[in-house]
């Protein structure tokens, strides 16, 4: 699937939170071709979605529901808030609360060895990502989206916290199949450095492409 693109290094690293609180025990992330499903959650997962997903999270229950197409479905605050108490949200949710997560620092400088692992698996990082690119291509995706949260009502001071990564992977999960084929890719460079006050030009919105370029 031409649209489908590797995740971003933040998103990667979202990803590993996601994994090591074990979200997949109780949410799966495939929908299935029946109208049930499709009715519920969106668009039915297709298998080339997941080509860059090493281990995929496909999953086994759904204590929780499906977050295939979760990302763009919520603010970032709102997702914020449902991981510091679910409750204050769903008085219903049974899932637990994941506090510390907005208090746990991100350990931005194990990401570059991250992406240059699923690089050795094939993902397609361009070479601004591999060489080195990879953690401040992390920390500006970090900062605008910490940035979009205070700006939401959010809490202030996320942008190194692990709850931001987490929010920037479910942000971007089930996003990729819905954008053009022909989409050009860009490939990520080092942050300029800002343009003087009278000059400066407000910030672009959206997430980071990364090149498909080996």
């Amino acid at each position: 699937i031409a649209s489908v693109q590797p995740y971003t290094p933040l998103e990667l690293a979202g990803r590993d939170v996601y994994i090591a609180e074990g979200c997949y025990n109780c949410h799966s992330q495939m929908i299935r071709p029946i109208w049930a499903e499709t009715k519920r959650y969106g668009e039915y997962s297709k298998p080339g979605e997941f080509v860059y997903d090493h281990p995929f999270q496909w999953g086994s229950r759904r204590i929780g529901p499906d977050l295939a197409r979760e990302g763009g479905r919520q603010s970032n605050d709102w997702h914020v808030r449902h991981f510091e108490n679910p409750r204050l949200l769903n008085g219903n949710s049974i899932m637990p609360t994941y506090e510390h997560l907005l208090k746990q620092p991100l350990d931005f400088e194990g990401i570059q060895r991250r992406v240059d692992v699923m690089a050795m698996l094939g993902v397609p990082y361009g070479e601004a990502v591999k060489n080195g690119k990879a953690v401040e291509l992390a920390r500006a995706q970090a900062a605008q989206m910490a940035d979009d949260l205070v700006k939401q009502g959010g809490y202030k001071d996320m942008g190194d916290k692990k709850v931001i990564a987490l929010v920037a992977y479910l942000q971007r999960i089930g996003k990729d199949i819905s954008q053009p084929a022909d989409a050009p890719a860009t490939t990520p460079t080092t942050p300029a450095p800002p343009a003087p006050a009278a000059q400066a030009a407000p910030a672009a919105g959206g997430t980071p492409t990364l090149s498909t370029a080996t």
